[in-house]
Parts: C-alpha cells; structure tokens; sequence
C-alpha cells in the first residue's frame, strides 16, 4: 500500500496476541496486510524475547470490504471461517444503528 504507513504499537499488538485475536482480527484492528502483521509479530518478538503464536497466520487473509449487489451481500467462507466461524453456522441479522449490520450466531 504505497504512501500508507503503518506505525508499529508493540503494546496494542501484545494485548490483542494475549486476548487471542485471530490473525485476521488483528489485521482488521490495525488496518495493515498480512505482510505487515508478520513483520509486527517478529519485531514485537525480538523486543520481548518471547514467542507468539497468531491463530490464522497459516491461513489466507481476505479484505473484510463486502459490496452490497443486486445478489445481497457475500461474505466468503474463507473471511467467515478466520472469524472463527464454520459451515453450516446460522446467523440473526439485525441493524441496530443507521450503517452498521450485526450478525449474531445462533
């Protein structure tokens, strides 16, 4: 993302790591690319000389931007399932606030 600097917060970075946040959680926290994060990750471990272990980092990380179309909203499975959800999850859908849909697990 040329011109877009990411500032490294070792401290918001340890917290979401300790509060086991997904890759992708973290991802979405900081605004960053996975590439970013990964370079986040190593610089926090050097500092703290400690290992961390990210759920996801294995795994595809998607933009979580969905467009609203003529065919209604989709969210991929592969976005869905570094949430932490699986096939065959069902969802309540409700907008409690102007913009913003929320999608509860049932």
């Amino acid at each position: 993302m040329p011109g877009k600097e990411s500032k490294f917060d070792a401290v918001k970075l340890r917290t979401l790591i300790i509060g086991n946040k997904t890759a992708q959680q973290i991802i979405d926290s900081f605004g960053i690319d996975k590439v970013t994060l990964k370079n986040h990750l190593l610089k926090l471990m050097q500092m703290d000389e400690k290992f961390y272990k990210i759920e996801g980092m294995e795994t595809r990380a998607v933009s979580g931007n969905v467009k609203f179309s003529t065919t209604g909203l989709r969210l991929s499975p592969t976005l869905l399932s570094n949430y932490g959800f699986t096939l065959g999850d069902e969802f309540k859908v409700s907008c409690l606030e102007e913009g913003k849909i929320v999608l509860e697990q049932k």
